[in-house]
């Protein structure tokens, strides 16, 4: 089932991160992606795990209203200063960074420009003016639909979509009104032939 494939993915992330510490604990770049799950059935899975509750810091877009992309910045800071986050980390325990409803981002909005570098694996390793490494955390984000067409491009492009089979792709002009399309193309095909080769009263008489 979708649902469990998000514990298991988390439990996954966990063990392959230890692993790739032990092996190579210096170089952190390209390390910490934001795992992406689809659909409102992950939501609710999320808010209803009593064991992996006091893990998660959220960030829930759909309750932003009018926030400005520095709210980002003093919410991570706030989680990173918090003494449960940071025995988590002690014990490489990864806590989770939530964010929640990303397809209440509006495209071109401050708080979309302020989630590129921290959703950018290249960049959340040194965010804030080099004050935060966000590879210490798990970086999860959620949508309450699975129409990928509703959420900002760029970010999108920064997202490890875990539920890609049951995610709907963004549809463009032609996906959309492809059926449309092509039935009034039969149409007028239809109506030309009747033009061209329907004879007419003239030619009868």
């Amino acid at each position: 089932m979708n649902s469990s494939k998000l514990l298991t993915t988390l439990e996954k992330e966990k063990i392959v991160r230890q692993k790739k510490l032990e092996k190579d604990k210096d170089n952190i770049k390209n390390y910490s992606w934001v795992l992406f799950f689809a659909g409102e059935e992950f939501n609710q899975e999320l808010a209803g795990n009593q064991e992996i509750q006091p893990k998660i810091n959220l960030i829930d877009f759909a309750k932003a209203g009018g926030k400005e992309g520095k709210w980002i910045e003093e919410k991570i800071k706030e989680f990173c200063n918090k003494t449960e986050n940071k025995q988590l980390i002690e014990k490489k325990e990864y806590p989770i960074i939530w964010f929640k409803n990303i397809e209440k981002i509006k495209s071109g909005s401050s708080l979309e420009k302020a989630l590129l570098p921290i959703f950018d694996p290249y960049q959340n390793t040194k965010s804030f003016s080099e004050e935060i490494n966000l590879s210490d955390y798990i970086l999860l984000a959620t949508s309450s639909t699975r129409d990928m067409g509703q959420l900002s491009a760029p970010l999108t492009n920064r997202l490890d979509c875990i539920n890609v089979e049951t995610a709907e792709p963004k549809k463009f002009f032609l996906d959309k009104y492809f059926n449309w399309i092509l039935a009034g193309s039969i149409l007028l095909i239809i109506t030309l032939l009747l033009v061209i080769f329907w004879p007419s009263k003239e030619k009868e008489e």
